[in-house]
């Protein structure tokens, strides 16, 4: 692997050069002898961490949550793991890549920070992504599905930590569709890389289990009245609908005009994670009762992991329950902290090795480990909206077991081809 030296350790060779003379005066002491001060032999250091994610503008819920996961764990756990003490810098880039990519150029350059976990949107991500694998400093990726992260654009210092690839985690969804019996779909995505490559996974697992995709519609990022789109679900007629959002406020949009409109009784729908995830089921309550959604991250499964989890989350945030993104921020900083309980300090492509490396049978979001492109593998669930004790959870009723990118393809296969858009969906 590179041994590239990151911004922070080019500073600090600096820095070390003032201090040569210094530590030539140790340097025949005998094995384990400390140099003058009271703190010389204390066996602490820092992971300092640049956190990104959008806690304004449309997608601030989704951020925020997001945030809250990673808070969540280090205040559970301690933020000090085999003698490293885990330090974070928040900042916000409000979902827009040109400031995501100054904010990550902050966190490296002025802050000085041993790795940078989000952004949250594909679009974010991928700008992030390859500013900070070209400085050779690790990002970490709880929640940011874009494909090419760890496909076409995957490298030592990319891994992603709590999510999945978008076509990766909707290719499941497609074959359920098939399995149920639907012979035609309509899909409905944000007009930028994660909705291409939703529906593209939807429509590869839907087609290779004999149905057919009749009709695809896009709406931009920013959408809050889809009455013209859910018109021309309706006017479309397939068997049924498959819609994706980004998270944030237009998953309760869509479907205050999808019921608004009469459809809730009239056609049946298969949403994403994030469309129909608990900001969703809070705002909304008893009317998406029984709605059927697909995620690799389910709060109403039977494990006592994630009731753990749950009862964590609800403690603080007044009895909630957590989405996928507060799920994507607790699992990155618990694959960091058994990181470090096994190596210590590790930065770099260390860290993202350290990761990759990583097998962890019952984790919040069930049996995970990573390909040789960082990526997990990982269940995914058809999840159902039902009560339970007074609560709405999305409750697994169909599981998918080690689920990875490659559609039923091989890699080479997969890489070969452009990436999707809405002129190629595979």
């Amino acid at each position: 692997m590179s041994k590239k030296m990151s911004p922070r350790g080019r500073w600090s060779a600096i820095v070390g050069l003032g201090a040569a003379a210094a530590l030539a005066l140790t340097a025949c002491a005998p094995p384990g002898a400390s140099p003058s001060g009271d703190d010389a032999n204390e066996d602490t250091s820092t992971l300092k961490v640049g956190y990104i994610s959008p806690i304004t503008g449309n997608f601030a819920i989704a951020g925020q949550e997001m945030v809250d996961g990673w808070n969540l764990y280090w205040e559970v756990n301690g933020d000090e793991v085999n003698g490293v003490t885990v330090e974070t810098v928040v900042e916000d880039d409000a979902g827009n890549p040109e400031v995501s990519l100054t904010k990550a150029k902050k966190l490296v350059e002025l802050d000085e920070v041993d790795v940078v976990v989000g952004p949250l949107l594909a679009n974010t991500a991928l700008a992030v992504a390859a500013y900070t694998s070209s400085v050779g400093v690790p990002n970490l990726h709880p929640v940011a599905a874009a494909d090419d992260l760890t496909q076409r654009s995957a490298n030592d210092f990319t891994v992603r930590t709590g999510s999945m690839s978008a076509s990766q985690m909707h290719f499941p969804g497609g074959v359920w569709a098939g399995d149920e019996g639907y012979k035609t779909a309509v899909t409905l995505c944000p007009d930028y890389a994660f909705g291409w490559e939703s529906c593209a996974g939807f429509k590869q697992g839907f087609e290779q289990n004999g149905g057919e995709v009749t009709a695809q519609y896009w709406y931009p990022n920013g959408t809050s009245d889809f009455s013209t789109y859910v018109s021309q679900i309706r006017a479309a007629g397939a068997d049924i609908a498959f819609v994706t959002t980004a998270g944030g406020a237009p998953g309760p949009d869509f479907l205050k005009s999808f019921m608004g409109l009469g459809l809730g009784d009239t056609q049946d729908l298969l949403m994403n994670c994030c469309s129909l995830d608990q900001a969703t089921l809070r705002a909304l309550g008893d009317d998406v009762l029984g709605f059927h959604s697909v995620s690799n991250w389910a709060e109403g499964r039977d494990s006592d992991v994630v009731r753990e989890f749950n009862d964590a989350y609800g403690a603080k945030f007044d009895g909630k329950i957590p989405s996928l993104n507060v799920a994507g921020g607790y699992m990155t900083a618990s694959l960091v902290a058994k990181v470090l309980e096994q190596h210590g300090y590790v930065s770099g492509d260390d860290l993202v090795a350290a990761i990759s490396s990583l097998t962890v049978e019952d984790s919040i979001l069930g049996a995970v480990s990573f390909d040789k492109y960082h990526n997990p593998i990982a269940p995914v669930y058809i999840r159902e909206v039902q009560e339970i004790d007074g609560k709405l959870y999305n409750v697994p009723i169909k599981t998918f077991d080690a689920v990875d990118q490659w559609l039923g393809k091989t890699p080479e296969e997969v890489l070969a081809h452009e990436s999707y858009s809405q002129s190629f969906q595979g």
